[in-house]
């Protein structure tokens, strides 16, 4: 169990990582986590940057990720280091690590 406290920080650290990624308000950032903590700690931190969170389905094919990418003008996704590897097709940068301090729970990939 998280507490509310310890949610805020989680959501904190998340939100000062995308400042660092360049995220902005109006943004939009698609979120490919599975249902549980990590996924509302990177919800929360998105919309605290002034973001647009946008949920997609963690299973779905990098060809799903970059058509939705594409429709929705997202420049960065956020998923687990296992999803990401469903996204190495995709033409975009490495990968960096979101949120350090917690150990690898999620990587920002950003897209072209």
């Amino acid at each position: 169990m998280v507490s509310h406290s310890e949610l805020a920080g989680r959501a904190a650290a998340v939100a000062a990582a995308l400042a660092e990624l360049g995220v902005g308000p109006a943004d939009r950032v698609l979120i490919m986590l599975p249902a549980g903590p990590g996924f509302v700690e990177a919800f929360i931190g998105v919309t605290q940057r002034g973001a647009m969170p946008l949920p997609v389905n963690p299973r779905l094919a990098a060809a799903g990720v970059a058509a939705i990418a594409a429709e929705t003008g997202a420049r960065l996704v956020l998923a687990s280091a296992k999803r990401i590897r469903r996204l190495a097709d995709l033409d975009a940068e490495p990968p960096v690590l979101v949120d350090g301090r917690r150990g690898l729970w999620a990587l920002a990939l950003r897209l072209p």
